[in-house]
């Protein structure tokens, strides 16, 4: 990953700067932004123009980094992915309080590498850690209502578990901010606008921004970065395969998902959660095994 650095902000900071000040600005003008249905929408659909084709590049950078190789290995591979992301939707059905609380600590550890660079392990898990809590102690309602769909009671516990903790985390993510401030001032930046939007904008809105803005062309930019001309057309033709795949595996979900719900708002909520998270385990397998065999840890 690329070293942040007060002189050149990535295009992705630059992206995620203008969404999330447009977000802000948005709401304040029209506060029906704030309604269940607006968000959701949104959510849909940016996640699925934005969000998924950073996953959907899993085949390509495990390749790269030489997970497999030929034919076989292919199929080895999407075999692999698939029983580890089913894996997820089965301990989602049998226990979803706890897949919950793992999906959240799993997506700490996830997002927070979004600073490999340029933070220490226990400063990114903070940071991460904090980006996800700190919507639980501004929008306590909203979280626990979103949680609960997910995961029944047990949601609405770890939403209270995560407001509990939403201080002493901020505390830990103002001190990585600070501890960036020196090595990568657009670091310290980053963490600083991702804690007004999470106060400041509704738990939906806050994490499109961060997750489709920021998180997510990290990502890409980072896959693309040391690729020629002709390896990114490949990437864009991987991406958008996987990308389609990943929607169609969503629509064939949609009437398992929301059978069990009493509005339809509540099975898109699931459709989109559950979905992502049965993709993060295995995609951050792959990211790790990535960053083993690519960037050694600071």
């Amino acid at each position: 990953m690329t070293r942040l650095n007060d002189h050149a902000l990535p295009v992705e900071t630059w992206i995620f700067l203008a969404l999330g000040g447009l977000a802000v600005a948005a709401l304040a003008l029209d506060a029906s932004m704030l309604s269940a249905e607006a968000p959701l929408v949104v959510l849909v659909v940016s996640v699925s123009l934005a969000g998924l084709p950073h996953g959907a590049l899993d085949p390509w950078i495990a390749w790269q980094s030489g997970l497999w190789r030929g034919r076989w290995g292919w199929l080895a591979f999407n075999l692999g992915y698939l029983a580890v992301a089913a894996a997820v939707v089965a301990a989602w059905w049998f226990a979803p309080g706890f897949s919950l609380a793992l999906f959240l600590a799993i997506s700490a550890w996830h997002f927070g590498g979004d600073w490999q660079q340029d933070l220490p392990r226990w400063a990114r898990a903070t940071a991460g850690s904090a980006l996800l809590a700190l919507p639980a102690l501004r929008w306590p309602t909203e979280v626990s209502n979103a949680f609960a769909v997910l995961a029944g009671p047990d949601g609405a516990m770890i939403a209270e578990r995560l407001a509990a903790a939403a201080p002493w985390l901020a505390a830990g993510m103002a001190a990585s901010a600070l501890l960036a401030w020196r090595r990568a001032r657009a670091t310290t930046l980053e963490l600083a606008v991702v804690a007004g939007l999470a106060l400041l904008l509704p738990p939906l809105v806050y994490f499109i921004v961060y997750f489709c803005a920021l998180h997510s062309l990290r990502h890409l930019r980072i896959a693309a970065r040391d690729a020629d001309a002709r390896s990114r057309r490949r990437m864009v033709r991987v991406a958008l395969v996987y990308t389609v795949l990943a929607l169609l595996a969503a629509a064939a979900a949609w009437p398992w998902l929301a059978s069990g719900t009493a509005v339809p708002q509540a099975g898109v909520l699931k459709l989109v959660f559950i979905g992502l998270a049965a993709l993060t385990l295995p995609h951050m397998l792959v990211v790790m095994w990535f960053e083993h065999r690519r960037v050694p840890n600071p």
